[in-house]
């Protein structure tokens, strides 16, 4: 599938069907705050899937209710093999973005006439694939582009002065997400899209 020459999805085929979910950039981001707080319990898991899903699979079939929900929150991307190590890239392992800590940042962004000029508060609709792709885009001179490099950038990288360390340190201390605790293997698993019955 490309995006340029197909429409994001509009439903998820699972064990051979297709039901219809909920694509708006809100409703996904609802759905992954409700994965984030989800208690090990097969009646969670279905709460979790209700949200993105208009008419929810069958209980048989939540494993791969799962798998597809995962697939679509990535936007149908797999991760690259082969890919350059994060250490030539010159970046750490940190977490460069969090929608909940981030949600100021994301919306003054996409609000700036400079970048987008979308209001996300009033707009009626934008898919989260088309969401993602737009901030992906946000240019470097939009605060939250400049706080997620600073977070990222490896301060032991030796074509860095004392200096510019100090100051990378600094920004990494005041710009850190918090961690919060969860239920960390069934999460884990719901995100990666895997068969989470093992944790309930």
């Amino acid at each position: 599938m490309s995006f340029l020459t197909e429409k994001p999805p509009e439903n998820l085929e699972v064990n051979g069907e297709k039901y219809p979910i909920n694509t708006d950039f809100r409703t996904v981001l609802r759905y992954m705050e409700v994965v984030e707080d989800a208690d090990e319990t097969l009646a969670d898991i279905e709460r979790c899937l209700q949200i993105l899903y208009k008419i929810p699979p069958p209980q048989n079939d939540i494993a791969e209710a799962a798998k597809q929900a995962t697939w679509f929150v990535k936007c149908g991307k797999k991760e690259k093999k082969g890919k350059p190590s994060k250490k030539i890239l010159g970046i750490n392992s940190n977490e460069a973005l969090n929608f909940k800590e981030d949600a100021w940042l994301i919306y003054s962004a996409f609000r700036r006439n400079d970048v987008y000029g979308i209001d996300l508060h009033t707009i009626q609709y934008l898919h989260w694939w088309e969401f993602i792709a737009m901030l992906d885009d946000i240019p470097e001179t939009v605060s939250l582009h400049r706080i997620m490099q600073y977070r990222i950038i490896d301060t032991t990288n030796k074509s860095l002065s004392k200096e510019q360390v100090a100051f990378y340190k600094a920004m990494q201390r005041y710009y850190k997400i918090q961690q919060v605790e969860e239920n960390e293997e069934l999460i884990k698993a719901l995100k990666e899209g895997r068969d989470p019955s093992p944790y309930l």
